[in-house]
């Protein structure tokens, strides 16, 4: 049997060098950005590579700064130090990876040991704790999973048995599924439930088992409710409207609040002209707005712990509960 670490090395080998060469790029502008500073050690220790072709990669990345408008030089070499420095004019080659976002996100989940060692791309990393509560990880199976993906990609309907939160007993639910979907808490499944004749978002943890998807989603058909006739109904992701139309939230700083408390809130959203849109699909409506705190209920909490409102609340309400 082969050593692992020599099975890695020899697939990293495999791998194209345009990638390789890409995400040693990456590497740079992120030391760079976010440390002010990287050698030739870094990259030759991470990526497991030689020092003349670290040298290369160097100047690679040296011409793609070279050939970027506005003109910067954004690293310099200390011979004395024999580092790269960060210079004043610095501004990333490759924004989405430098990004604030990018690296708080990836900060975090090294926090929460989440991040993959792949891409760790962290060298100093600055002392770090969350102040909210991260639950264990969701007992999502690993073959419900999959057998949810071959049925999204393969267009197939799924058994599944599921805890119910209304009955003391678990559930039996035919689905078509067509999408994944994470409501900052937890990851659901969008799918198409012939028991309940519509749409819905089912909790992938509460799923228990599920079924090998064998045979293609059909078409729905169930007696009318008037009790003239049966209505027939497609299952599709794109029969699902709701997944497909989007609502715009209209947030503002809570008029409520001090006017000091307010310009920090707008500046914190970045807000232009004391509002900002958030756009979210419908089906996630009911999600997005408790996330927010902007359901009815949460009009009972102190202004405090209010911040943002919704300045078109009628129209998000009334399409929350199923108006146009």
């Amino acid at each position: 049997m082969h050593d692992l670490n020599e099975l890695i090395k020899n697939t990293n080998q495999n791998i194209p060098e345009k990638w390789n060469q890409a995400r040693r790029l990456e590497f740079i502008d992120f030391r760079l950005g976010n440390e002010g500073k990287f050698n030739r050690k870094d990259l030759v220790e991470f990526f497991n590579i030689s020092t003349p072709q670290a040298s290369l990669d160097i100047a690679k990345y040296q011409s793609l700064v070279a050939s970027l408008q506005p003109k910067r030089e954004n690293l310099v070499y200390d011979r004395h130090k024999k580092v790269y420095l960060r210079t004043d004019d610095y501004a990333p080659v490759f924004p989405n990876v430098c990004s604030p976002d990018y690296y708080l996100n990836d900060l975090l989940a090294l926090a929460n040991g989440k991040l993959p060692e792949s891409r760790n791309f962290f060298g100093y990393v600055p002392n770090v704790a969350a102040g909210t509560f991260v639950p264990p990880a969701r007992n999502v199976k690993p073959n419900i999973l999959y057998y949810i993906l071959d049925a999204i990609k393969n267009q197939r309907a799924i058994h599944i048995n599921y805890i119910s939160m209304s009955s003391m007993k678990n559930k039996d639910y035919l689905l078509a599924p067509h999408a994944l979907a994470y409501d900052g808490f937890r990851w659901h499944v969008r799918a198409y439930s012939y028991d309940h004749h519509e749409f819905r978002d089912f909790v992938l943890s509460r799923i228990v088992k599920a079924s090998v998807p064998e045979i293609p989603a059909p078409r729905d058909r169930y007696p009318a409710k008037d009790g003239n006739g049966f209505i027939e109904a497609a299952t599709t992701c794109y029969d699902d409207k709701q997944w497909f139309e989007l609502v715009d939230l209209i947030l503002k700083a809570n008029p409520e609040l001090p006017p000091a408390q307010r310009r920090a809130i707008e500046y914190d959203y970045g807000m232009e002209n004391g509002q900002v849109i958030y756009t979210c699909k419908r089906a996630l409506l009911f999600y997005a707005i408790r996330w927010l705190r902007l359901t009815k209920e949460d009009k009972a909490l102190p202004n405090s712990m209010r911040q943002v409102v919704l300045d078109n609340e009628d129209e998000v309400f009334r399409r929350l509960n199923g108006g146009n």
